[in-house]
C-alpha cells in the first residue's frame, strides 16, 4: 500500500462556524445552552475602560474575534450544551451590560469614536439611544463549533494547539476542564484560588460546593494573596498547578504505577511521551477516573489530599509570612517540591532551626549554580520532561535531608 493510501487525518470530524446575534445568544446564555464552565479564570479581569471600549465596538459594528465553543456529547438527550472553550471575557461583559450592572467610562478615561462618544459616555444599556440599544443586540457574534466526539488525548491537542495560537486558555484550565468531574481535582483548583472574593473564584467555590459539597480550603490565604496578586505567573491557573505539583510529589510511587501501566494508559486514552504536560493529564485523568467504582484506586484519597493541603498551607504560610518573605513566584515549582519534601523531614516548620532556614532560603532562592556551590548538591533543569521533573523531586528531598542533619 503506498504511503499515499495509507493516510487518514487525525480528526475526521468537521469543525465549524455558527452565528447568532446579541440578543438570541444571551437567550441561549442564560437557559444554559451555552455555558461557561467553572473551571474558567475570573471573568473580572477587564476593567471598565476595557468592557467600554469593546461595548462600543458593538456599537460600531467592529469585527470582534469568533467565540470558540465545544458541543458536548454527554449532555441530556435533546439538550446538547456548549461549553465556552474561549470568549468569557466577552460574553460575561456583554451580559452585564445588559442587565445594567456597569456604565460606559468616561471619555476623559477611553478613547470612544467621534460618532459615538458623547452619547454613550457614563450611560447603562438601558439610558442608551434606542437605535444604540437595538444595534448591540442585533450585532452578530461568530463562533468556531470544534469537532464533536474527539478522543480525549485528542481534544487536549487541539485545545493546546488553539490556544498557541492566542487563546488565553493555559494547558492547566485544559486539564481542569477536562477531569473536572473529579472532586479530588475540584479540591486542586480551589487550592489555587489567592483572592476568594473575585467573580470567577466565587463561581468555582460554589461550583464545587454544589458538585461535591467541598469548601474552600485555604483559612489563612493572606500569604497566598499577596504572592499572587498581580503577577504575571498568575494566570493560566497557575497557582492551582503549583499545588499539583505539590500533591505528585507526595504521591510519587503512586504516580511512577500510573506511569508504568500501559492497561491505564489505554483506559485513559492518553499517552506518556516523557513530558511533564502529559504526566499531569494522567494524574488527573486518573483522579476522575478512580471515580467509577470498578476502576483501579492508586492515587492519594480525598482525606488524604485533604491531609496534604493543610499541610501545604502551614508550610507555604511559614515561608512566606516568616521564614523566606522573598521567595520568587517564578520558582512555584520548586517551592511546591520543597514543600513536599519538608513534610517528611521535619514535624511542622517549628521544629526548623534558624541555621536550617538560611540553607532552605538558598535553596528556595538560588539558581542551580549557587546551590551547588553553597549546598553541594545539584538541582538539575528540566526542559520540560519528566524524567528531569522526578529527578529534581528527588534532589530536592535529598537536600531537605542534608539540611535537617545539619
Amino acid at each position: 500500500m503506498s504511503s499515499e493510501a495509507a493516510f487518514a487525518p487525525l480528526v475526521t470530524g468537521d469543525t465549524t462556524s455558527q452565528s447568532l446575534n446579541v440578543r438570541s445568544m444571551m437567550d441561549s446564555f442564560d437557559n444554559q445552552k451555552y455555558y461557561v464552565p467553572d473551571y474558567q479564570r475570573d471573568s473580572s479581569q477587564w476593567d471598565i475602560p476595557k468592557k467600554s471600549l469593546f461595548i462600543e465596538s458593538l456599537i460600531n459594528n467592529l469585527t470582534i474575534p469568533p467565540l470558540i465553543v465545544y458541543p458536548e456529547t454527554e449532555s441530556v438527550p435533546g439538550k446538547e450544551r456548549r461549553q465556552i472553550v474561549d470568549g468569557q471575557q466577552r460574553l460575561t461583559t456583554i451580559r452585564e451590560f445588559l442587565k445594567d450592572e456597569f456604565a460606559l467610562a468616561k471619555e476623559s478615561e477611553v478613547e470612544y469614536a467621534d460618532n459615538v462618544g458623547p452619547l454613550v459616555q457614563g450611560k447603562m444599556f438601558s439610558q442608551l439611544p434606542p437605535a444604540i440599544r437595538e444595534q448591540i443586540e442585533l450585532y452578530v457574534l461568530n463562533f468556531i463549533l470544534l469537532p464533536r466526539d474527539l478522543d480525549l488525548h485528542m481534544r487536549l491537542e487541539i485545545f493546546r494547539r488553539i490556544n498557541e495560537g492566542g487563546v488565553p486558555l493555559s494547558a492547566h484550565d485544559l486539564r481542569l476542564a477536562s477531569f473536572g468531574a473529579s472532586p479530588r481535582v475540584a479540591l486542586i483548583r480551589l487550592a489555587g484560588i489567592f483572592d476568594p472574593q473575585r467573580d470567577g473564584a466565587r463561581r468555582m467555590i460554589e461550583g464545587a460546593k454544589k458538585s461535591f459539597n467541598i469548601e474552600y480550603p485555604w483559612k489563612a490565604v493572606d500569604g497566598w494573596k499577596d504572592w499572587w496578586s498581580e503577577k504575571a505567573q498568575a494566570g493560566g491557573q497557575e497557582p492551582s498547578q503549583m499545588f499539583l505539583y505539590y500533591a505528585m510529589a507526595r504521591d510519587l510511587a503512586a504516580v511512577d504505577t500510573l506511569l508504568g501501566s500501559m492497561n491505564l494508559h489505554q483506559s485513559l486514552r492518553l499517552k506518556y511521551d516523557k513530558t511533564t504536560i502529559s504526566v499531569l493529564d494522567l494524574y488527573c485523568a486518573q483522579l476522575q477516573n478512580e471515580e467509577t467504582p470498578s476502576s483501579a484506586k492508586i492515587l492519594a484519597t480525598a482525606e488524604v489530599l485533604d491531609q496534604w493541603f493543610a499541610e501545604f498551607e502551614m508550610w507555604f504560610n511559614s515561608l512566606k509570612m516568616q521564614n523566606v518573605p522573598k521567595i520568587p513566584v517564578n520558582s512555584s515549582t520548586k517551592i511546591a517540591f520543597f514543600i513536599a519534601a519538608a513534610a517528611s523531614c521535619w514535624s511542622d516548620p517549628s521544629q526548623v532551626e534558624e541555621l536550617q532556614w538560611e540553607k532552605i532560603q538558598v535553596l528556595l532562592t538560588k539558581g542551580p549554580g549557587e546551590i551547588l556551590r553553597i549546598l553541594g548538591l545539584e538541582f538539575p533543569t528540566t526542559r520540560g520532561k519528566w524524567p528531569g521533573q522526578r529527578t529534581q523531586i528527588h534532589s530536592v528531598m535529598e537536600i531537605c535531608k542534608m539540611i535537617a542533619k545539619a
